[in-house]
């Protein structure tokens, strides 16, 4: 019991756009066609297991860089409530002891942000879904709750518009959803300055700042998921276990496995690479 302690005590999160993570049933309401044994990518419930249980795998792995299991999984591009729940119990996750938040937003393609979280590490208190408004987006998920410290956390995690269509016609719809993010954080300052926040997600854009990246296009590694935080102290890392990489031969180095390259199955698990921060005591 006082190992478990401890354990619960060591607070890491983790941010993952785990690319797709897709069942493989056709929703009439979605643009998910792609994703089942008909479509283009011919994605059976046999490529769905692998997929998922190489999620799990991935997070169950950080315990050994990072020192604990993570309390805090956020994740991007995840399609509905099924595929978590497979995740959480039916994969090697399965007996750890997670639970998952997730809310359907009106993005057209279906792909949505949810957060999973250790039960006997985080209580949740309260769960909101911020919509941006004037254009079917991802939503931005808000979750406050109280860590096994006794600390209160609020973690927030996005995945903002893409630059699909180009950076300058994308651009205002990413103002548009930090505005939304913005108003979030706003409305939790003003009443506590000194709340402890994580905002965690893929940003679809890069810092001022360089870091070490978590997407590689043509040859670049870009850093474009990222920890925004307020009130902890931390230290950050991009998780590069070789089991996520693959050679460029293209560009040389290693990037990230990806589970398609165009039609084609690759087998991977996501073109993005996770991160992982971890709370000082």
């Amino acid at each position: 019991m006082r190992g478990l302690f401890f354990v619960l005590l060591e607070v890491t999160v983790m941010f993952w756009n785990v690319e797709n993570y897709f069942d493989p049933f056709d929703d009439p309401l979605k643009n998910d066609d792609d994703f089942t044994p008909e479509g283009v990518k011919h994605w059976t419930w046999r490529r769905f297991e692998r997929k998922r249980d190489g999620i799990a795998k991935t997070i169950i792995s950080t315990a050994d860089g990072f020192g604990a299991l993570p309390v805090i999984v956020g994740l991007a591009e995840v399609e509905n409530k099924m595929v978590l729940r497979q995740l959480v119990d039916k994969s090697p996750l399965e007996g750890f002891g997670y639970g998952f938040i997730h809310r359907e937003s009106p993005d057209k393609r279906g792909i949505d942000v949810a957060l999973l979280y250790r039960k006997a590490a985080f209580k949740v208190f309260k769960v909101d879904s911020l919509r941006v408004k004037s254009f079917p987006t991802r939503d931005i998920l808000y979750v406050k709750g109280m860590l096994a410290s006794g600390d209160t956390l609020h973690a927030i995690v996005v995945h903002l518009p893409s630059k699909l269509g180009g950076e300058k016609a994308s651009g205002g719809r990413r103002d548009e959803a930090l505005a939304v993010l913005d108003s979030c954080l706003d409305s939790i300052r003003t009443v506590r300055p000194e709340a402890k926040i994580i905002v965690m997600g893929d940003f679809n854009d890069g810092p001022e700042s360089r870091k070490e990246g978590t997407i590689k296009f043509q040859g670049v590694w870009e850093t474009i998921d990222r920890f925004m935080v307020y009130n902890l102290n931390v230290s950050e890392a991009v998780y590069r276990p070789y089991f996520l990489l693959e050679e460029d031969k293209t560009y040389m180095g290693m990037k990230p496995r990806r589970t398609f390259i165009g039609p084609r199955y690759n087998g991977g698990l996501s073109d993005h690479l996770p991160i992982v921060l971890k709370i000082a005591p």
